[in-house]
């Protein structure tokens, strides 16, 4: 009997250690089960997200029209004309720009450059893009050229351009707008703050240049002749070497033109 007893308490541990087993193996599945969907689930919302991501950019800049000012050109308007509409104060039409001390590349090939480059990446979000010149053979007084964003009623008009100092040590970016009381079109000054803002965080963001802020004032043609949200960015100092030869690379200005562009998503998100 006693060895009966013991075959029976055998088995029943066998049988218990099965059953322990199977269930274990059910946990486990269900447990890889569960975690396999919550990781479908999440992969599945993230696209979902980006998805919304790029509809927003999309429908943000769905009708948009950016006008790009690539500063300067190689042949200059002569005479002078009004700093703003109705002023007697005038300034020359247009001046020459700078050149890179190191790469020997003029202002305003680099800025034409530059823009063909951010106009279909804009193109590409959704927006209408208009330059102001395609090439740099012919004269664009400031005027003119602010009157380009004004007849197609742009809905921001970026003025490209590279900054200049008197010594190689200055470097970074800035960019530039109206005052609050701006005589000639103070209507536009918070949103002209506002795309300058957008403009210039994200580009020191995406480049890593240092960040001069934005400056205010009221002496710029093209800037006080606009009707439209405006802003001037300097995009680095060609007479800083090495900002000079780094704005050169494809890979840096590959980096300055997200960073334009992602600026001016951001001023239509906000």
């Amino acid at each position: 009997m006693k060895h009966q007893n013991l075959i029976m308490a055998v088995l029943i541990a066998i049988i218990a250690v099965m059953i322990g087993a199977v269930a274990y193996d059910v946990h486990a599945r269900n447990t890889q089960t569960t975690a396999k969907t919550a990781k479908t689930a999440a992969k599945t919302a993230n696209k979902v997200s980006d998805k919304s991501d790029q509809n927003q950019t999309a429908q943000t800049a769905s009708q948009k029209t950016i006008v790009l000012d690539p500063g300067h050109s190689a042949v200059m308007p002569s005479g002078s004309e009004a700093v703003g509409p109705g002023a007697s104060e005038t300034k020359a039409k247009d001046m020459v720009g700078t050149k890179g001390v190191a790469t020997g590349v003029t202002e305003y090939d680099f800025m034409l450059t530059l823009a063909n480059k951010l106009k279909p990446e804009l193109e590409k979000r959704g927006y209408k893009v208009v330059l102001t010149r395609t090439d740099s053979q012919s004269a664009h007084s400031c005027i003119e050229r602010a009157q380009v964003a004004n007849d197609n009623h742009a809905d921001a008009f970026v003025r490209l351009h590279a900054n200049a100092a008197e010594s190689a040590g200055p470097s970074g970016a800035m960019t530039i707008n109206i005052t609050a009381n701006n005589p000639y079109t103070s209507a536009t000054y918070s949103q002209c703050r506002k795309l300058s803002d957008c403009v210039l965080n994200a580009y020191v963001s995406a480049t890593g240049a240092k960040s001069e802020g934005v400056s205010e004032r009221d002496d710029l043609t093209g800037n006080n002749w606009a009707k439209v949200p405006t802003t001037l960015i300097e995009v680095g100092y060609m007479t800083n070497p090495e900002e000079d030869k780094l704005m050169q690379t494809d890979a840096y200005q590959a980096k300055m033109i997200q960073g334009i562009a992602n600026g001016i998503d951001q001023f239509f998100k906000n």
